[in-house]
């Protein structure tokens, strides 16, 4: 008997998201990964220092704070909100995939502004709710009177500010204007805000269709630790807790979101360093023939190549320079383009060399 006689049938028709290309199963001599929007210049030492801390606290054998108690009062401190506007989860990821479950059933409308982060629609995808898709303008602006008049079919609206892979932050009066004017729940995925000009945080107070999300995967360099939440009204975060089982997030990440929030001083230095390298990567790339650069308000950058050879051609022969970037040539508005991680000055400086000879 065939198994998918038994698995549900739009789940097979579902594109599971694919990372082969970060992930490569063969051995890449010095391999420097530049596509996940990783921070390297967090030094491994602190994070380490910060680590060993937590670990001489904390007993493996108990079972962690129920609804990540510990990461929840930490944050709602840091915030300077009350605790029950704050859901923490197992990486955004996790969060996501508990928002979507709580709005979204079989056939309800999710709208989506592409290009953008895919993993909106896989969720609205394993929940059988229906994307509804809006295309930012040919700057990479909100569309926002398309948007407005399109949300009256959605119950969620994501807006991705800075914006995954363009790397733009959307004007703050544009997302009010679309928070006022929605009758939808609006999610603003924060995800690389440190690195930006505002925060829509605050507005949460204001506006009880709004949630913002947060992660300490990018700018805190806790990628592998697997901490994000969102911030929202009381009864709304009380509601979306329904679908989290009690013990989602481990003890050990709870105590270092304790430990990362304690040490802000030096993780807010460590994103003006990565802000500094993306201006300078920017304007190295800018005097490379046969390359456009786009402006980015995140720790990536999203180029495109010009010259007549393919992104994905690009994007092979820097992998064979154990060089890894993220194409997104085939995104719609995106035709030729690619994404870079802003790294530490050295891989830069290699990434720089290797795609100056790959062009020339």
């Amino acid at each position: 008997m065939s198994y998918t006689k038994r698995v549900r049938k739009d789940l097979l028709e579902i594109s599971p998201y694919r990372l082969d290309t970060d992930f490569p199963s063969e051995a890449i001599p010095n391999l420097v990964r530049m596509s996940l929007n990783e921070n390297p210049l967090i030094e491994k030492p602190k994070l380490t220092q910060m680590l060993k801390k937590v670990v001489a606290k904390v007993d493996p054998r108990d079972y962690p704070e129920p609804h990540a108690r510990i990461a929840v009062d930490a944050i709602s401190k840091f915030h300077k909100i009350d605790p029950l506007r704050v859901l923490v989860g197992n990486g955004l990821d996790d969060v996501l995939d508990r928002l979507v479950r709580t709005f979204v059933d079989k056939d309800s409308g999710v709208l989506v502004t592409e290009p953008t982060f895919f993993m909106y629609t896989y969720y609205t995808q394993l929940c059988q709710g229906k994307k509804i898709e809006v295309m930012l303008n040919n700057d990479f602006s909100l569309d926002i009177e398309t948007l407005i008049r399109t949300s009256k079919d959605a119950k969620l609206v994501f807006i991705c500010s800075p914006n995954s892979p363009t790397g733009n932050q959307f004007e703050r009066d544009d997302i009010i204007q679309i928070i006022e004017k929605c009758n939808s729940i609006v999610v603003i995925d924060e995800t690389y805000v440190d690195f930006a000009k505002y925060s829509m945080l605050e507005l949460t107070n204001k506006y009880d269709n709004l949630i913002v999300l947060r992660t300490f995967s990018k700018a805190y360099g806790l990628a592998g630790i697997r901490i994000g939440y969102l911030i929202g009204e009381s009864g709304l975060v009380d509601t979306i807790k329904k679908t989290v089982h009690p013990f989602n997030v481990g003890t050990l990440a709870q105590h270092l979101v304790v430990e990362a929030l304690k040490n802000h001083a030096y993780f807010k230095k460590r994103f003006k360093a990565v802000i500094k390298e993306r201006n300078w990567l920017i304007q190295e790339l800018k005097s490379i023939d046969g390359v456009t650069v786009f402006p980015s308000d995140a720790n990536f950058i999203l180029f495109k190549i010009i010259n007549g050879k393919s992104s994905s051609k690009i994007q092979n022969d820097l992998r064979r320079k154990g060089l890894l970037i993220k194409d997104r040539g085939k995104i719609p508005m995106l035709q030729n383009c690619l994404r870079v991680t802003v790294g530490t000055r050295a891989s830069n400086k290699r990434f720089l060399r290797e795609l100056r000879r790959i062009l020339s």
